[in-house]
């Protein structure tokens, strides 16, 4: 079913964003409610969506771990009212693994026990997230997630079929090859781990998501922390305080936007006072767990605060 509807619209800041002209999809799923809540969508990663869409390519997203690369696919797919096929890279893919897998172990013992089953190739195929999209009719967001997980080879050898938009399955007799029935939004993250070969950069759109700064933190906390009533003086102060730890020199993991969004909820919980949280030291900070990971920050920040 074809469907027009607004291209992917920035969240307001001061009422609803102005309409734009309008995009064509294949569309009739119902708006999934997500795993990773709101989101905040600013203007410039907005665009970005909008050029993928446009020019019917992937958009490749850099940044750092938990700054909301992969919970994007879900903003964008809650707007355009789609569902979401996640496929994330292991250091073992392989390109054919984005559209299907293929059982030759259970079709070899199949056919060792005479099963009549193994006669038909097709029955040992499983089709992933692409492979799921292009054989569909309708609209979906395929998210490949850390692309930088997988070998070199991964990206290059998808190069033909991000062209063509199509796929063959080699092991069925004969050879069956789907061609895409509806344009999709395909998502690919990256924490730039790995350098990734040119001829893939060229095929994608690129954007990346930097570092939140203190105004856009109080609004991603104002939307995920809405259930606790939390006064604006003390989600400024958290901030603060957290803007504060990433500065601290030595960090080997420096805390994320999603780490800060889960602190504040369980300071929240906790019924953390705003002059505790004000006049503890960085070390001593209440539910310090929920933003330091590794023992040697944590020895880090209590040194330097001479405990």
């Amino acid at each position: 079913m074809s469907a027009t509807f607004d291209v992917i619209l920035p969240t307001a800041i001061d009422g609803v964003p102005p309409r734009t002209e309008p995009v064509s999809l294949a569309l009739d799923a119902p708006p999934p409610s997500g795993p990773f809540g709101p989101y905040v969508l600013p203007e410039k990663l907005a665009t970005a969506v909008n050029v993928a869409l446009a020019l019917n390519q992937p958009l490749l997203v850099t940044g750092e771990p938990g700054c909301g690369k992969t919970s994007l696919a879900w903003a964008v797919a809650a707007q355009l009212g789609t569902e979401v096929l996640e496929f994330h890279t292991k250091s073992t893919s392989v390109a054919r693994d984005l559209f299907y897998t293929f059982d030759s172990l259970r079709r070899f013992h199949d056919a060792s026990t005479k099963d009549a089953t193994a006669r038909d190739a097709a029955h040992y195929v499983e089709y992933q997230a692409l492979g799921k999209a292009i054989r569909s009719d309708r609209t979906c967001v395929v998210l490949v997630d850390e692309i930088d997980k997988a070998p070199r080879d991964f990206p290059n050898d998808l190069l033909n079929e991000i062209d063509r938009k199509q796929f063959t399955v080699p092991e069925v007799v004969p050879p069956v090859t789907f061609c895409q029935k509806a344009k999709h939004f395909v998502l690919v993250t990256s924490n730039s781990e790995r350098r990734l070969p040119v001829p893939f950069l060229r095929r994608c759109v690129y954007v990346h998501i930097p570092f939140p700064d203190d105004a856009m933190l109080r609004r991603i906390i104002d939307l995920h922390a809405a259930d606790w009533p939390l006064s604006q003086g003390f989600v400024d102060l958290a901030v603060q305080r957290f803007l504060a730890l990433r500065e601290v020199e030595g960090l080997a993991k420096r805390p994320s936007t999603g780490e800060l969004v889960a602190w504040v909820r369980v300071l929240g919980r906790m019924g953390i006072p705003e002059d505790q949280l004000r006049t503890l030291p960085a070390g001593r900070l209440p539910a310090l767990e929920a933003l330091i990971k590794t023992v040697d920050d944590l020895q880090l920040l209590r040194s330097a605060d001479g405990a």
